[in-house]
């Protein structure tokens, strides 16, 4: 196995676990500077069956496929942190597994998110675990703040397993829903908006951070990102100061995105985290000198790391399966008609609603300028003006 700060140069296998939009993005990234790529996913065709040299068509925990993966491969990664942790403890001390197995385990359960976050002084809303009656009971009893969020302590991510709870006399109904699933209930922060931060960290301990991403949803979904924010910010700079702290107290190596709520009174909470690429990093692939993907490949592979640095005011509009079926044939018209636009397509078959299909990046001298292509876009999509 590569010692901790060897390098692991091309042309080197990158084994990803997880065959979708993110994965593909990080193969392309790769196999720019001369990897090979080996990607485990049980569906193909798949996001990266096309650019890959090898799919390993398995289930993620298969044994076999597994050891296939780890026995052709320089070093392991992931595009998502559903993986369970189990199978990969096997090959711990044999290949490097970047980010680790246990950043995996506390970013993939809310429990544990939430408890390492807590203990490490990191800012959360506050939360209670809800793992039996009793715990209902207790909750009731203690006064908890309502409303809350109840959300599964495992596998949720785009708003799934997550459920409004107005006051304590609705918690039980809500729990009785989740059929006795761990869970964790959250204080519901009222915020003016919510931010994330992409930051990079490599075995050598380098660090870089991207600017400052603002995040619009819809329907529990990333709908538009821009980084930076087109409304600057006096305190960003302590939301980055907290990024750079968390990178380094889970030794991470790779990408973290961290999910930000901005309260109406100017505090930074932390709403979760990903130890890998993110929807909201997506504008790095034009808006940023290195992308992060670029970034998260040669971090895995601790070559040194690539500069964050915006090239201008940049915007990232998620196109959904929804938003291709009407734009119909017209899509590449209507995405790259205006000014500073560049599409990105997955290649993922059904545009089924809801699923995330490609994105467009759009890049501005100044975010006024920015604002305004960005509604522009939407207006050609058909989807309605972010703002009056």
């Amino acid at each position: 196995m590569a010692a901790v700060n060897e390098r692991i140069l091309p042309p080197a296998t990158i084994g990803i676990i997880g065959g979708g939009q993110l994965g593909r993005m990080t193969a392309l990234a790769a196999r720019a500077m001369g990897y090979r790529i080996v990607v485990l996913e049980p569906k193909k065709p798949c996001a990266c069956t096309a650019i890959v040299d090898e799919q390993i068509s398995s289930a993620y925990d298969d044994p076999e496929g597994l050891e296939r993966l780890f026995a052709v491969s320089d070093v392991v990664t992931f595009e998502f942190e559903n993986v369970q942790r189990e199978p990969l403890e096997r090959f711990q001390g044999k290949k490097p597994i970047r980010p680790s197995a246990q950043v995996l385990s506390i970013a993939q359960n809310r429990r544990r998110e939430k408890e390492f976050l807590e203990s490490s002084g990191f800012p959360v809303a506050p939360f209670r675990l809800i793992e039996n009656v009793y715990d209902v009971d207790e909750v009731t009893k203690e006064g908890f703040a309502f409303p809350a969020i109840l959300k599964t302590a495992d596998f949720g991510y785009d708003g799934k397993g997550q459920k409004n709870v107005e006051s304590a006399s609705k918690l039980a109904e809500a729990w009785a829903g989740f059929d006795g699933a761990s869970a964790v209930l959250e204080e519901k922060i009222e915020f003016s908006a919510e931010y994330s931060v992409i930051a990079v960290r490599s075995p050598s301990g380098e660090v870089v951070v991207y600017p400052l991403c603002q995040n619009i949803h819809r329907n529990h979904i990333l709908d538009v990102t821009f980084s930076p924010p087109i409304e600057s910010l006096d305190n960003a700079e302590e939301a980055e100061a907290i990024s750079r702290r968390l990178v380094e107290e889970l030794q991470l190596e790779g990408v973290l995105v961290i999910e930000f709520f901005l309260t109406n009174d100017g505090k930074w909470i932390i709403n979760e985290m990903a130890p890998r690429p993110h929807n909201s990093g997506h504008f790095s692939l034009d808006g940023s000198v290195t992308s992060q993907f670029e970034n998260h490949a040669r971090a895995v592979c601790n070559l040194p790391l690539g500069s964050p640095q915006s090239l201008g005011s940049a915007a990232m509009q998620n196109l959904l399966g929804q938003d291709l079926r009407k734009a119909g044939e017209s899509l590449a018209e209507s995405s790259l008609s205006g000014e500073g636009s560049h599409l990105h397509l997955y290649d993922k078959g059904e545009a089924s609603t809801g699923r995330k299909m490609g994105h467009i990046n759009l890049l501005a001298s100044d975010p006024a300028v920015l604002d305004r292509q960005v509604n522009e876009l939407r207006e050609r999509l058909g989807l309605p003006r972010l703002r009056e």
